[in-house]
């Protein structure tokens, strides 16, 4: 695939995931982590798996906000890739559940690290993307909110984009992984 032609039907995907944004699903979540987990494979032209993906919020998405990298729970850890992947890409993704499996546990995952809202509720009580969370169910998380989130990945993919232009390795590696894995456009 073409990397002009993925990056028009990348805009026009996120733009549906911003839209879906709209309904209060929690879907939206399912959406944007298929997107996260395609966009961590463009730097490296491959999958690279948990490390590759846990790279990719650390050194790209967290170029768009920071607190990506730097959010620390309130037990003191800075893992919020981690969890990310365990939760997001592992949980949601492929499990439809905010719970890791027990193999994702044993690799650093922890049970509802991440709390998932819509911006409409996280302004009602007060929480912001990214912020630190509490209760009896989730006693140590951090805020997701859907709209920020598809903004993040929204820039995030610009990002890549607009460096390929100017970084023939990145460019390479980006239009290998489109040709191997061309994204989904309806049609044939």
């Amino acid at each position: 695939m073409d990397l002009q032609i993925a990056h028009d039907k990348l805009r026009e995907q996120i733009a549906d995931i911003k839209r879906f944004c709209l309904t209060g699903s929690p879907l939206v979540f399912v959406l944007a982590s298929a997107y996260l987990d395609y966009l961590a494979k463009l730097p490296p032209g491959k999958d690279d798996h948990a490390k590759g993906y846990k790279d990719f919020i650390t050194n790209w998405l967290s170029r768009v906000r920071p607190g990506y990298e730097s959010f620390r729970f309130h037990c003191g850890k800075a893992d919020l890739p981690v969890q990310m992947y365990h939760v997001l890409r592992c949980g949601i993704l492929h499990s439809f559940s905010l719970i890791p499996d027990e193999r994702a546990l044993k690799q650093g995952g922890r049970d509802r690290s991440i709390i998932l809202f819509h911006r409409k509720e996280s302004q009602e009580q007060g929480f912001s993307h990214l912020s630190n969370y509490a209760d009896s169910k989730a006693p140590d998380a951090a805020v997701f909110v859907a709209e920020d989130l598809a903004e993040d990945i929204e820039k995030v993919m610009e990002l890549l984009f607009a460096e390929a232009e100017n970084n023939p390795e990145l460019k390479a590696n980006m239009e290998t992984w489109l040709q191997q894995h061309p994204l989904i456009t309806g049609n044939p």
